[in-house]
């Protein structure tokens, strides 16, 4: 078994954020802002998984199609989840743009697909391990005779217009989703807890969600756990060529990148999180996915955009304020 030696690091918050926020429907309703009491509620229960030995992830999110999985979240409050802006644009770019600003055929054209085709084609799924059941169509779980999950829809997105502005490119890949119905907490369903402003945090941190395992097969039904291991200077292989020094980066790669078998993020865990889990086995929200090296190599470096940068956004457009 390798050992892993536990390093500690203490990553400090940029002193400017630039913020540009961009609704894709309306503007998030009040009653999804938590109040003071109910920020105390939820510090109280947030990451805290219910009597099980095994780790167990019931705040982990899958916005599917037709069942399969594509894009991960983390619910952070009753109403409201994390995930990576890049899920929502309309365009995903090549030769090293994650996404086009806009259609230049259509200037006027958004980047960002509308509230209408994604409360039509996206199911919010949580609360369970299995998404869908057997189907000749897509890969089968023995584990899934049937999906165990809870659907809610998308009501809001916030987006960091910061994002699209940079062609993608550098940094602010996070998004704020509200749902429609609201998410109510229990053995199977609980929040994540959001970092603490420049806390330390293991170098072996985890990954869970429902994304390929593999860069040629579709992904399978069953949530899975990614370890990862913090690379704080950002190393890439020599065909990466994708920005890694955003002030919203943190960098991690598989634990073995000379293992091609071993597990590392891919296609569809975008938007996960990135979680470390305290001494007491509370989870903690470090980061969210965001992209990685093409084709999903063993030796990638993989980019996940720091929540800390945006607590303070979190807490003015959620409620979620409980530092």
């Amino acid at each position: 078994m390798l050992e892993i030696a536990v390093v500690v690091f203490l990553i400090t918050v940029p002193s400017v954020i630039t913020f540009q926020p961009i609704w894709i429907g309306d503007s998030f309703s009040e009653k999804s802002f938590l109040s003071p009491l109910q920020n105390d509620l939820l510090w109280e229960t947030c990451g805290v998984q219910k009597e099980s030995k095994h780790k167990e992830f019931p705040w982990a999110v899958s916005f599917t199609v037709d069942g399969v999985n594509r894009l991960g979240g983390s619910i952070i409050s009753p109403y409201h989840i994390l995930t990576a802006a890049h899920g929502f644009v309309t365009t995903i770019g090549a030769r090293g743009s994650l996404c086009m600003d806009r259609d230049l055929k259509h200037p006027n054209s958004s980047v960002y697909r509308s509230i209408e085709f994604l409360r039509e084609t996206r199911k919010v799924a949580y609360g369970g391990k299995c998404i869908r059941g057997f189907t000749e169509e897509y890969p089968n779980d023995t584990r899934c005779n049937k999906p165990d999950v809870i659907h809610n829809k998308i009501r809001s997105v916030l987006v960091d217009g910061d994002f699209a502005a940079s062609n993608c490119t550098s940094g602010h890949d996070w998004a704020i989703v509200e749902v429609e119905q609201r998410i109510q907490f229990g053995k199977d369903v609980q929040p994540i807890c959001l970092p603490r402003p420049n806390m330390y945090y293991t170098r072996s941190l985890t990954v869970p969600g429902w994304g390929r395992s593999y860069i040629f097969n579709e992904s399978g039904p069953l949530i899975h756990e990614i370890p990862m291991r913090v690379d704080r200077d950002c190393r890439r292989p020599w065909s990466d060529r994708l920005p890694a020094d955003a002030n919203d980066y943190v960098c991690a790669t598989s634990m073995d990148i000379y293992n091609y078998s071993a597990p590392r993020t891919c296609h569809g865990d975008s938007g996960g999180g990135l979680e470390y889990r305290d001494d007491f086995g509370r989870a903690i929200l470090i980061a969210i996915t965001s992209f990685g090296t093409r084709g999903c190599p063993s030796n990638m470096l993989a980019r996940f955009t720091r929540v800390d940068v945006y607590l303070d956004l979190i807490c003015k457009y959620t409620g979620v304020c409980y530092y």
